[in-house]
C-alpha cells in the first residue's frame, strides 16, 4: 500500500469527528482543539514515512494528537496561562442526538486522565486495547486495568446525576 498525499488526505478525513472529540476532551475551547488538531496533521504528514505499518495509522495518529495536546497544556501551565473552563464540551460529531447520549458524554469528559482518553478511543473509536497502548505509550495490560477503572468511574459519575441505565 502506498501511502501518498491522497491517502493521507482520506485517512485525516475519515478521523477528523474523532480527533475533534479527543483533542476538545484536552483542550476544553474549539480554538485550542483545532490548534492541536493542526499541529498534529501537519507533524504526522512530516513524519508519515516513519510509520512502518499503514494499518496502524489510527493509533499513530491519536498518539500525535495526544502528545500535541498535553505540550500545549504544559506550555500554557509554564506561561500562567489559566485554564478555561466550560461547563460542558461538546460531543463528537458523531450521531450524537439523543439527550442520554448527551449526558454519557458529559460524564465521559469530566473524568480524568488516562480514563477520559482510554474510554474515548475504546468506545467511540473502537480501538483494540493494543492500539489504544501505542497511541498512549502504554502497556495493553495498562490499558485495561485503566479501562476497569475508567467504567468504574463513569457509573459513579452518571449515578451521583441520578442517570438510570434503562433509559
Amino acid at each position: 500500500m502506498q501511502m501518498d498525499k491522497a491517502w493521507f488526505s482520506d485517512q485525516i478525513r475519515d478521523r477528523e469527528a474523532a480527533m475533534y472529540a479527543l483533542a476538545m476532551s484536552y483542550m476544553k475551547q474549539e480554538d485550542d482543539a483545532l490548534d492541536c488538531m493542526q499541529q498534529s496533521i501537519l507533524k504526522a504528514y512530516e513524519h508519515l514515512g516513519s510509520l512502518r505499518d499503514p494499518e496502524k495509522f489510527r493509533p499513530w495518529l491519536y498518539g500525535i494528537l495526544i502528545n500535541c495536546c498535553k505540550d500545549e497544556l504544559r506550555r500554557k501551565k509554564r506561561a500562567g496561562v489559566p485554564e478555561e473552563q466550560t461547563d460542558e464540551c461538546p460531543a463528537p460529531e458523531a450521531p450524537v442526538s439523543t439527550e442520554t447520549k448527551q449526558v454519557l458524554w458529559n460524564a465521559v469528559d469530566r473524568l480524568g486522565e488516562p480514563y477520559r482518553t482510554v474510554l474515548i478511543l475504546f468506545y467511540y473509536e473502537d480501538l483494540p486495547t493494543a492500539d489504544i497502548a501505542a497511541a498512549t505509550d502504554t502497556r495493553p495490560a495498562t490499558v485495561r486495568k485503566q479501562l476497569e477503572r475508567a467504567r468504574e468511574l463513569l457509573k459513579a459519575e452518571l449515578e451521583k446525576e441520578g442517570f438510570d441505565e434503562t433509559e
